[in-house]
């Protein structure tokens, strides 16, 4: 619970100052997997194609007299996220929280704002001088607990730096700042609030006996390159959720005593979404460093954390003395409580995809309510209808290269990119929680 962070924290291996040291402030590269299935599921929704197996083209008496078996041999483990593309997401969270099964986990990002018009003078022939700078983010709720206040931590991009619009960038995408935090305030938004504020404690304009002229937005955009906004992460307090694309979001330049001016987030902004992730101490680092641990339970997170890897490596034996078809074939996933769902929930949905070359599951072209994956609360269960995708291992030279259970991330709209959630489910071997494939098939 985040109301026991300090006593969580203390399971934690390495101290939160030494791995921002050596992780946060030094971070390493990654590539970008798994965001295929990002165009998959819009491609998958409300198609249809024939069908060329599965329950609905079969007939009646062999479906009556299919047989059932759920006991395909699956082996599961739960195994990182290197990346996922984050740029110009619905929204951005932002904080930093202990978990008491996933550890500890940061939420930043980088923005830059526009000028949202030509020509514009500052000063009016009176000379510019400036008086301050607040920056406004339009506030869409948090995670888990209500959050405790959190200090607010904002460096400027430097000259190096080069986020655009038109740019793609990743969960791990870092640019260049000066060490120079000009943030420092403290925010604690409540639930009906629509926009946090709080005010630079460096103006970052110069006062000038002259007007302060920008003739263009690539003109101001040369002079502010931008900022990463982040939370000071020796203190986590939790994860807000902000929109970064609102209306309420601007930059408010004051000056000369009684003036002012916003900069917007238009076309011509850019802004995306940064995580780290620190399992060391953890259930879930346990696995990570042992994988034969997802055999009892295994896990799947959100902001690029953590996804899990199901094989199936025996499935071809199916076939090794008589042909079958495959009526039906359910992968059904179990949800376990460890107590602490009302801090954290779950993800309404998860996905899956190849975790080979070819990421594609046919089935999901017969559209999400056949494919499946959202969270049933009656049974606790996510479940995937598979047919298609079995038959293909079966008959159609499929590399049997298993599958990944991800958090969605549907084209930056919902998901993994935007959100904090993550849910615990029950492995291949767990006494009552048993990840299973249930399958209806006929002897040919």
């Amino acid at each position: 619970m985040l109301t026991e962070k300090s006593e969580v924290g203390k399971s934690i291996s390495i101290s939160l100052r030494a791995y921002i040291n050596t992780v946060i402030l030094n971070p390493g590269g990654g590539v970008c997997v798994g965001f295929f299935c990002v165009v998959l599921m819009l491609l998958g929704l409300g198609c249809t194609e024939p069908a060329a197996i599965g329950l609905e083209v079969q007939p009646s008496s062999d479906v009556i007299n299919g047989k059932f078996s759920d006991t395909t041999t699956l082996i599961s483990a739960t195994v990182p996220v290197d990346s996922l593309r984050s740029d110009e997401a619905i929204l951005s969270p932002l904080g930093s929280y202990i978990d008491p099964i996933f550890g500890y986990h940061t939420a930043s990002f980088y923005v830059k704002f526009s000028m949202p018009t030509t020509n514009v003078t500052l000063g009016n022939g009176n000379g510019f001088t400036p008086d301050s700078l607040v920056m406004t983010l339009g506030y869409a709720g948090y995670y888990g607990e209500q959050p405790a206040a959190q200090t607010v931590m904002v460096y400027r991009l430097d000259s190096v730096a080069t986020i655009d619009q038109t740019g793609a960038y990743y969960t791990n995408t870092d640019f260049q700042t000066d060490l120079i935090d000009i943030g420092g305030a403290t925010i604690d938004p409540s639930i009906d609030d629509v926009s946090i504020s709080f005010k630079l404690n460096d103006p970052v304009f110069t006062a000038d006996t002259a007007d302060l002229v920008f003739t263009d937005n690539t003109a101001f955009q040369s002079f502010l390159h931008g900022f990463y906004v982040v939370t000071n992460m020796l203190d986590p307090g939790g994860i807000h959720y902000l929109d970064i694309n609102s209306s309420n979001t601007m930059l408010t330049l004051y000056y000369n005593d009684s003036m002012s001016f916003d900069f917007e987030i238009d076309l011509s902004s850019a802004w995306t979404n940064r995580f780290h992730h620190n399992f060391d101490g953890t259930d879930v680092g346990a696995q990570l460093d042992d994988p034969s641990l997802g055999d009892s339970l295994v896990y799947v997170q959100a902001g690029a954390g953590v996804q899990v890897k199901i094989e199936m490596p025996h499935i071809a034996n199916w076939v090794k003395e008589q042909d079958i078809a495959v009526n039906k074939a359910e992968l059904v996933l179990k949800l376990y409580d460890d107590g602490t769902l009302d801090a954290y929930p779950m993800p309404a949905n998860l996905f899956i995809l190849g975790a080979g070359e070819n990421t594609v599951i046919t089935d999901q072209f017969e559209g999400a309510t056949h494919f499946g994956g959202t969270y049933d609360a009656t049974n606790k269960t996510y479940s995937f209808n598979i047919a298609r995708y079995i038959h293909q291992l079966l008959y159609e030279g499929r590399s049997n290269d298993g599958l990944y259970l991800i958090v969605p991330n549907n084209l930056l709209i919902s998901g993994s990119v935007v959100s904090a959630n993550r849910v615990i489910l029950g492995g291949p071997g767990h006494s009552t929680l048993g990840m299973k494939l249930n399958m209806i098939y006929t002897e040919l």
